[in-house]
């Protein structure tokens, strides 16, 4: 990253990735509501990169990959230190799709397409914030088994039709179909 690149989106999309670390470790230590509060910074940090990169002007190559390389290493980051009480399933399912998905965007780029950002994928970012968030609530006894259950199947739906999209846009935009 170069300098110019350096501007308040691009910081806050690399604090969101720092800020992996404080929540993982306290929340495998215990302090699951400290974990919990430095988990809803990070994750409010994707608006305020977002906010800044449109509203600001300040989109660089830089913050339109490592935007949702952050969010990647905060979702799945977390899901794993949370399978105490997150489904195993759920948490392959989002590691296979963004890994899938990514791949896909890494081929497409080195054939010189560019997959743009699509709002099912922000949708499916979102919808695995609300599962995380919902499993932190779980874990502190705010929220019943069946309610973070229900925000697990319906973030595992949004991300399968993510997956499903995206791997048809790329392969129509880098010709991989029939």
């Amino acid at each position: 990253m170069g300098v110019s690149d350096m501007n308040l989106a691009n910081f806050f999309s690399l604090l969101r990735a720092a800020l992996v670390i404080p929540v993982v470790w306290f929340y495998m230590e215990g302090w699951i509501s400290l974990s919990f509060l430095i988990f809803v910074f990070a994750a409010f940090t994707d608006y305020l990169d977002g906010f800044f990169a449109r509203k600001k002007n300040q989109v660089t190559d830089f913050g339109k990959v490592f935007d949702q390389v952050s969010d990647k290493i905060l979702v799945i980051s977390t899901a794993v230190a949370m399978l105490d009480v997150l489904p195993l399933w759920y948490v392959l399912v989002v590691f296979a799709r963004d890994t899938f998905v990514n791949g896909l965007r890494i081929l497409a780029a080195s054939r010189g397409n560019v997959v743009p950002a699509r709002w099912i994928g922000k949708a499916k970012t979102v919808s695995q914030f609300v599962v995380l968030i919902a499993a932190y609530l779980f874990k502190m006894g705010f929220l019943s088994n069946a309610l973070l259950m229900f925000f697990v199947v319906l973030s595992l739906t949004v991300t399968v039709i993510s997956w499903i999209t995206y791997t048809i846009d790329i392969a129509r935009i880098t010709k991989l179909e029939g």
